[in-house]
């Protein structure tokens, strides 16, 4: 019977270290989650912030080549 009691608690024993394992591994996981959705906010907001600065420079280049074109054809006559 003691030997019973031995392997009972040897059982119980490495279900509390591997519950122990398992409780690193999840919260290992979430960090990494967390830290991938902040990586993607931060990525997304990026790509916005140069799409409007995009959309910005065409709106400059688009006004340049309607001077130039004005130009050229005050120069034209």
């Amino acid at each position: 019977m003691h030997l019973r009691l031995d392997v009972n608690e040897q059982w119980r024993q490495e279900i509390r270290e591997e519950k122990i394992k398992v409780d690193g591994w999840e919260r290992k996981f979430q960090e990494a989650q967390t830290r991938n959705e902040a990586l993607k906010k931060t990525s997304l907001s990026k790509f916005e912030e140069m799409k409007r600065r995009v959309e910005e420079l065409e709106a400059v280049l688009q006004n340049c080549e309607i001077r130039i074109e004005l130009l050229e054809a005050s120069g034209e006559h």
